[in-house]
């Protein structure tokens, strides 16, 4: 299962002021998971599928202890590949301890983005490699 470290960091408030707190809220640690599941799907299915070929339809998280700013791992699993959509396990850990486990539905989607589109072969090949790995 490809896993991947990654920095977790505060973007500026909307005023352009920086953020002094360790702690990081919930949609920055989702940020980082979905750079993760993306990284794994560009690079391993490159050529056939982008990430950005996917949108998400599904999220569900457990939080199982506070995320600190710093850097984290995050796994990647692919857990089950339909048609047109995947389902992603992903698990942010820090320090060794998990602090995240989140599940990510997300389907191939067509360039209006309202539609889903089914894999080709050639995609379904590369994803059961990923799903392997």
């Amino acid at each position: 299962m490809p896993c991947y470290e990654l920095p977790l960091t505060h973007r500026p408030t909307r005023d352009g002021q920086q953020v002094t707190s360790t702690h990081v809220p919930f949609y920055l640690a989702m940020e980082t998971m979905a750079e993760a599941w993306g990284r794994a799907i560009d690079s391993n299915c490159e050529g056939v599928l982008r990430a950005g070929d996917l949108g998400v339809v599904h999220v569900t998280s457990d939080f199982g202890r506070e995320v600190f700013v710093g850097e984290a791992l995050v796994e990647v699993d692919l857990q089950q590949i339909g048609t047109a959509s995947l389902t992603f396990g992903l698990r942010l850990t820090q320090h060794g301890e998990l602090a995240v486990r989140t599940t990510v539905v997300v389907a191939q989607v067509d360039p209006t983005r309202k539609h889903s589109v089914p894999f080709s072969i050639e995609q379904h090949a590369a994803l059961e490699v990923l799903a392997k790995l």
